[in-house]
Formats: structure tokens, sequence, C-alpha cells
């Protein structure tokens, strides 16, 4: 099998739409039939200042390519290979590992089209929501440059409606429709910051209190030989991934500064600037994307999360307040979340 480094990524795609423009702020993002989201992410992030948008679209055929390849500030990429084809990928520190080739492209696709620039990540159902009194996603990475920081730490807030009723109907179009339907989220830290150190990870993510709260747990299947033998990895792939609780979602790529995976960084991230990043889960695509994880099975672990999902569904019923714990809390402004310590500016 090819060892790959960072380099060679761009030998990877192809360019099916748009031309990157290094000096311009970029929101990156691998995807694959979002385009429930796609209208909502676009409008939110141009909105905070991206000014081009760089998307490797993993082979999608529900009409995500066309609508991206429409926009004007989409740069679109395409592969060969599929998100949760196996490569070994040798990091800058010489060390090899395998890794599914969308994290990998994560890793190495924006250094090879913007080296020495702060480039942002996020998912198709994930809003980067900025701190009060900041308009500007440049203003942030001003303030990472000063400080001589490469990267900037968010929570991850998972948003929830109050049971499973409100899983039904149509995805909302816009952000602030997004956070009417799904209004609710924890006010807990998740994440620490430390100076010169990586951050520290507290609390609880929706998810886990969700699947603690309605007994939902790993069970470890043995079936044909693995009744006799189970390797590390087969049990592992039963196991549900735990939900995320932080993501670094602005980092400068470079040759000295880089992700490490989907939710990290090689160097430590600013002690003052927490972002976050709120995260729609639990919407009326939620039973789709169920289904969709779980057939494609190109998720961390097959997809195993996904599984126990369907499981929670289950286990909720049509319970009026299945999703709310006694501190679950409806958003309003960015102010809670400082007021939480979800965030720090």
């Amino acid at each position: 099998m090819t060892r790959y480094r960072i380099a060679h990524a761009k030998n990877l795609v192809t360019v099916e739409h748009g031309m990157v423009h290094p000096d311009r702020l970029t929101l990156f993002s691998t995807m694959r039939d979002e385009l429930g989201f796609l209208p909502a992410w676009l409008d939110h992030h141009r909105g905070l200042g991206f000014e081009q948008f760089l998307i490797w679209d993993d082979q999608s055929d529900d009409g995500s390519f066309e609508f991206l390849c429409a926009q004007p500030d989409c740069i679109v990429l395409r592969a060969p290979m599929r998100f949760g084809d196996l490569i070994d990928y040798t990091d800058p520190e010489g060390q090899t590992r395998r890794e599914r080739v969308g994290t990998y492209l994560k890793i190495a696709l924006p250094p090879c089209f913007l080296p020495g620039r702060y480039v942002s990540y996020l998912d198709a159902d994930e809003f980067l929501i900025l701190p009060p009194g900041v308009a500007h996603v440049g203003e942030v990475i001003s303030r990472l440059a000063g400080q001589g920081a490469s990267s900037a730490v968010a929570s991850v807030v998972e948003f929830f409606p109050a049971g499973v009723a409100g899983l039904e109907g149509r995805l909302p179009q816009d952000f602030d429709a997004l956070l009417a339907a799904y209004p609710y989220f924890e006010p807990e830290p998740l994440v620490q910051l430390r100076p010169g150190e990586p951050p520290v990870l507290t609390g609880q993510s929706k998810t886990a209190r969700l699947f603690e709260r309605y007994g939902i747990e790993p069970r470890v299947e043995r079936r044909g030989w693995h009744r006799l033998y189970m390797p590390a990895r087969a049990k592992k792939a039963q196991m549900f991934q735990k939900s995320p609780r932080h993501k670094t979602p602005i980092v400068l790529r470079s040759d000295e500064s880089y992700l490490t995976g989907s939710h990290n960084a090689n160097l430590p991230p600013s002690a003052s600037v927490l972002l976050t990043v709120a995260h729609f889960v639990f919407t009326a695509q939620f039973a789709d994307k169920i289904e969709r994880a779980t057939r494609w099975g190109a998720h961390a672990n097959a997809a195993a999360k996904y599984g126990y999902y369907r499981k929670l569904l289950d286990a909720m019923g049509d319970a009026p307040d299945g999703f709310l714990g006694p501190e679950s809390v409806a958003y309003s402004d960015a102010g809670q979340l400082v007021d939480a310590g979800l965030m720090r500016w």
C-alpha cells in the first residue's frame, strides 16, 4: 500500500468547480449527501465573513454536488477514493498510521491549497458561533495571529428538541430556524484551556447523557470464528464512538502547524479564545442519517454509534420531553455560552 504524505493529497483529487484564492478567508469541509443542510450552512458562514468554501464532495448523489458547483464562492473537489477507504499516512513527524481517506484529506488538503494560512474546518451539520461583540471571523484570526497562536479550539454543543416529536417535519433552511426548531442545549463546560498545553475535556456530551439515561450500552456479539477469538479491532468496531465535545475549527496550516485528526491540532491552541460549534445531530434528518451512516459504514468504527442511536430512539418512544434533562436550557444568545463556560473571548 502506498504511504501518503500531506503533499500527496492534491494529487488524489480533481477540481470540479471553482478556483482557490489563497488570500480569502476559507472554510473547508468534507461532505456526502448534505443537501438538506447546505443552504443554511453556506448562508450562515458567509454571514460570519468566510469568503470561499473548499469542499471535498465524497461522490454525493442527492444533488449536493450540483448545488455546490452552482455556487461562485465554492471550490468543489472529488476523488476516486471514498471517505471510509483506508490508506497509510505518514505525518510530518515521520509517524505512519492507517487512516480513513476522509480523515487524511481533512488533515492534508487545506495546506496543499492554502499553505501558511489559517483555514477553518466544519462538517455540514456544524455551525460556528462567534463570541458576543465579534461580528466577523477575521477578528478571531487576527487575534490568533497577534497572540502567535496556531489554532483555536471550540466546544461542540449538541442542540436538540424537547422530544422525539420535534424530529418530525422538514429540516429548517436557515440557522435561526434551526435554533427555533432545536433550541435546547446543556449549559456545562466541555473544554478547559491551559496555556501552552493541549485542552482538557470535561463534562459529557448530550449523546453520552442520553445513552446513559436510557441504558444504551455497547454489546459485543461474537459470530463465526470470532466465537473462538475476537481481535481488538473487531471488538472496537462494535463499540459506539463517543460524541465529540471539542473541535479545533481554525488552524494555521503549515509545515509546523497542522491537524492530527478530525478534532486535534499538533500545537497547543490559544488559551484565551474558546469558540462554540453548534452541532445539529437531533433533527428532522436524524432517522435518515442513521440509515445512511449504517449503510455506508464509513464513519469511525464502521458507524457503530448510529446503530445505538437507533436503539436510543426506540427507548425514548413518544415521551414529550424525552430529550430534556434537569439542566437543559433554550438558547437565546452567545452570552449564555460564555456564562456556561462553553465560550471564552
